[in-house]
């Protein structure tokens, strides 16, 4: 009787589960949040993953939330009621709390320069996250190597720093190893920029703030796209990159030259490209071809 009525009467505190630490409990707040997006079923991949974090099978939970009143189904698809729509808020209220501490940590760890305690911050933050342990905001899953690629962020010496006074150096590779270290990449506002920083990237036709975020881009990408130069030229598994990219209106003719073109590993053109002439700098990357099996026979 006890199984039944957990199942089908039991009733559930939800600002409790949103405000647990217990992944099986919130999770349920979790999946609940999940379904206020457009797509709000899961398909049947993720709906298997769901079954390994909550505590009952995912169409059991479903149905229990019914019950509780926190969802209603509309053909296929569910649809929050302002209960649940309540319980969800609490829930991001408290993501963003735990994204902004997690956030700072790594920005310490950054200024410190670990990397390596920078990586395992976010690891540890994106593990939180059920079923995938992935963020919604966060980029890729990193790789082994991704603490190291961002030190040489705060290591840099390289061509696109050419005229910056030191100061500003030093804060663009801040900026740039943070947004490096989370795989994503995001505009401040002009009050999070200092002044020096601004006047001094400021050009004709962008301000200072939007400068600075295309040139921390270009710095990250700089890191990334030496990184696939140097592992696919030390193997032999890759004998051809490609160079592709956004070719919009800020795409200018020199990285158009290059743009879908393929090369051998050892003579594909250096990335940035030096004589780019876009207002956002060159945003052309590497990615490697891969060989059909037939041609590796050969």
């Amino acid at each position: 009787m006890s199984f039944l009525r957990n199942l089908f009467g039991a009733k559930l505190d939800g600002v409790a589960l949103a405000q647990s630490k217990q992944p099986q409990e919130y999770a349920q707040i979790h999946l609940l949040a999940r379904l206020a997006g457009e797509d709000s079923v899961p398909d049947a991949r993720e709906q298997g993953a769901w079954n390994k974090v909550l505590p009952r099978p995912y169409e059991q939970q479903i149905g229990l939330m019914q019950k509780q009143g926190w969802i209603t189904a509309e053909g296929a698809a569910l649809r929050l009621t302002p209960e649940g729509g309540k319980l969800v808020q609490i829930y991001r209220t408290r993501q963003a709390q735990e994204r902004a501490a997690a956030m700072q940590r790594v920005r310490q760890a950054l200024v410190e320069r670990d990397t390596s305690a920078a990586l395992s911050i976010r690891r540890e933050y994106e593990a939180t996250f059920p079923p995938l342990g992935k963020a919604d905001w966060t980029g890729p899953e990193s790789q082994l190597s991704h603490s190291a690629l961002t030190r040489r962020i705060l290591f840099m010496d390289h061509w696109l720093l050419d005229g910056i006074p030191g100061d500003v150096v030093v804060w663009l590779k801040m900026y740039a190893a943070e947004q490096h270290m989370w795989g994503a990449y995001w505009r401040l506002t002009p009050d999070q920029v200092p002044e020096n920083v601004q006047s001094a990237l400021v050009k004709p036709g962008m301000d200072g703030v939007e400068a600075a975020y295309w040139k921390a881009y270009q710095m990250a990408l700089f890191v990334d796209n030496q990184e696939t130069w140097q592992r696919c030229k030390g193997g032999d598994h890759v004998r051809r990159l490609a160079v592709v990219g956004p070719n919009d209106e800020h795409t200018c003719e020199a990285c158009r030259t290059i743009l879908g073109q393929q090369y051998l590993v050892a003579r594909a053109p250096g990335l940035p490209h030096r004589t780019c002439t876009s207002i956002r700098g060159c945003r052309c990357r590497y990615e490697p071809v891969l060989e059909m099996y037939d041609d590796l026979e050969a």
